[in-house]
This record gives C-alpha cells, structure tokens and sequence, in this order.
C-alpha cells in the first residue's frame, strides 16, 4: 500500500514537473520581423532617385524642382528588386525633413513645397511608427528649387 501510494506522488510530481517544462517551451511571441531593404526608390516629379546597396548614395547628384513643389513617392525594395511586402503603411512611411516642407498624402507618399529658388537638402528614410525608429536612411539628397 506504502509502496503504491509514493509510486502516485512520484507520478503526480514528474507530470506537473512535465507540464511545467512543456508550458516554458511554448510558442513565444514571435520575434518582429526587420525589412530587408536593399533599395529605397524615391520619386520626385518625374524624377526617380534610387538610393541603393543597402547605402544612401543617390543614383543622381540633384533634382530640380519648381518653386510650387512636386509630388514625392516612395517604394522599398529588396536585393532582387521585388517590393520588400513587410513594408506597409500601418507600420511605417517615409519620412521627409525638413518635415515643414512636406505635407503628407499617404504612408509612403506627399508633396514637398518648393519655395524660394535655390539649393536645400532634404532626407528621406524609411520610419518604423511603432519601435520610433528609421529602418533605412536617413538618406540625403540637394534639391534646387527654380
């Protein structure tokens, strides 16, 4: 009787034991997948700017535009050329400074004014909303404005 009363305890202990370790093993939330842009394109006007090889070297040394501004696009790519499908706009957007020159439309588009004529640079980058932080750039650019 003593003998199948300890073989019980011992058997209850080594199945909560058990169902402890299995519960530790379970499926954590999973770790937050990072982009892997390898190109930010960044329209403005008629002019496409690549900023590539995971750099922000720009593809064109400056673009003009006129004094009313022009309109800006982006779009972010992987190595192959693909479109990078984690980026979307619930969780990130272009980022443009200086922000008072830009006046958003959508996640990953806007305008940028023009005003006087002359030479600033903007940046651009890829914004993460919910860790605040850029996932690529910021990336700088000359704009003449005419």
């Amino acid at each position: 009787m003593w003998y199948q009363m300890m073989m019980r305890r011992s058997l209850t202990l080594v199945l909560l034991l058990g169902a402890a370790a299995l519960g530790a093993c379970g499926n954590d939330d999973e770790e937050e997948q990072e982009p892997e842009v390898e190109t930010m394109r960044v329209v403005i006007g008629a002019t496409t700017v690549n900023f590539g090889n995971g750099g922000c070297t720009p593809s064109v040394a400056t673009v003009t535009i006129p004094t009313g501004g022009a309109a800006v696009t982006a779009s972010f790519l992987k190595a192959d050329g693909s479109p990078e499908t984690i980026v979307t706009d619930a969780e990130f957007e272009l980022k443009v400074e200086p922000a008072g020159r830009f006046t958003r439309t959508g996640g990953f588009a806007g305008t940028i004014s023009g005003g006087a004529a002359g030479t600033t640079t903007f940046s651009f980058s890829l914004f993460h909303k919910e860790e605040q932080h850029e996932d690529y750039g910021p990336c700088h650019l000359p704009i003449v404005v005419q």
